[in-house]
């Protein structure tokens, strides 16, 4: 019952959020879009910010969910792209809200990181990289692709998906395989 609350709280906000920025929407607004009490509400959430966080969170697991599978980092990417320009005018309307900003990024990191782990973990050679350098890397990436994905949608996401996917696929392709050569080969040769 308790998670039926939640998602009919969530699918509120969500409506809501495709009309108005998320500092715009009170409470009181969203309890009579939920048709439910405020103190049923605050029983569940902190506040809205608690009640999108717990939102984008359980929405980046179905996408990460979805994505999981063969075709690699490209097809999951693809899948986070299409998920944020499906739900644009939400999404650009929690961008817009002043107080949000960490909030969005770590979001957007949030289903970024898993699709660079996988894309590390399946080239060949992986394990010999030290634990630190592949957090190095992985953080180095992330926080790149976030910080992208954070300017495009603040531009209106603009340019389209298909674009910008094509640009990010010819700058990525096989930079993670050739980093794990490069690093094995440089761990490998003594040093001069």
């Amino acid at each position: 019952m308790a998670n039926l609350t939640k998602r009919q709280l969530s699918a509120s906000l969500q409506k809501m959020l495709t009309q108005n920025q998320l500092d715009k929407i009170t409470i009181q607004d969203l309890v009579n879009e939920a048709q439910v009490s405020r103190k049923t509400f605050y029983y569940h959430f902190q506040d809205i910010y608690d009640l999108l966080e717990w939102t984008l969170v359980e929405e980046g697991k179905k996408l990460l969910a979805e994505g999981r599978g063969e075709d690699g980092w490209k097809n999951n990417l693809w899948n986070v792209f299409r998920y944020l320009h499906q739900h644009q005018a939400a999404i650009v309307n929690i961008y817009r809200s002043q107080k949000d900003g960490g909030l969005l990024r770590r979001h957007v990191a949030s289903l970024i990181l898993p699709l660079l782990e996988q894309d590390f973990d399946s080239q060949p050679g992986h394990e010999r990289v030290a634990p630190e350098d592949r957090e190095f890397l992985l953080d180095l990436y992330s926080h790149g692709i976030v910080e992208f994905f954070y300017r495009w949608i603040g531009d209106g996401m603009k340019p389209e998906p298909e674009q910008t996917m094509a640009r990010l696929s010819r700058l990525f392709e096989g930079s993670m395989g050739d980093f794990i050569q490069r690093y094995n080969r440089t761990a490998a040769a003594p040093p001069q």
